[in-house]
């Protein structure tokens, strides 16, 4: 199957795992929902979702509340959660993150979600930067997912590479 067409199909599916699971409601009621990487590029190679959702208040309460408003629902296989909130996370971001396992048909999909009271997040700005360097380069989409394909096991890039690594080595650096 052709990459672009592939990518199409999995944004299908990934903006109906989005109606299925209800998430934008939940979570919208911690704080203000952005999607971020290759489900907003339109660049789906593998099953994930990545977004943030940004509070002044981020507390813990409400990250417990929705936790077990997760795992209530009965809609995930997983409902992995982490407080960033003491200990430096890898992203340096401060926050709390679930990690959500849903199956689709069969299909495994794997939200990411950071909720944080950070303001400037890079990999936002990252995201509106590539949006526009792809408009400016459309072609660059098609050897965008060829790169996700040479470096994927399936379920995670290899070979030291990730998502914004990849962008840049076809559009350039992204500042």
């Amino acid at each position: 199957m052709n990459l672009l067409t592939n990518a199409q199909q999995l944004q299908q599916e990934a903006d109906q795992v989005i109606q299925l699971t209800d998430v934008e409601k939940t979570f919208a009621a911690l704080g203000k929902i952005t999607y971020v990487g290759s489900y907003v590029l339109q660049l789906l190679y593998r099953r994930d979702i990545d977004f943030f959702v940004q509070d002044n208040e981020c507390s813990y309460d409400k990250a417990k509340k929705t936790t077990l408003q997760l795992i209530n629902s009965g809609l995930f296989q997983t409902v992995g959660f982490a407080d960033w909130t003491e200990q430096k996370p890898p992203n340096n971001l401060k926050g709390f993150y679930w990690e959500l396992i849903y199956y689709l048909n069969g299909q495994k999909w794997k939200f990411d979600v950071w909720y944080t009271k950070e303001q400037n997040i890079k990999s936002i700005e990252k995201t509106h930067k590539i949006l526009k360097k792809l408009e400016e380069q459309p072609e660059a989409r098609e050897k965008i997912l060829q790169l996700k394909q040479q470096h994927s096991d399936g379920f995670v890039y290899t070979d030291g590479y990730y998502g914004f690594k990849i962008y840049e080595q076809v559009l350039g650096k992204i500042t």
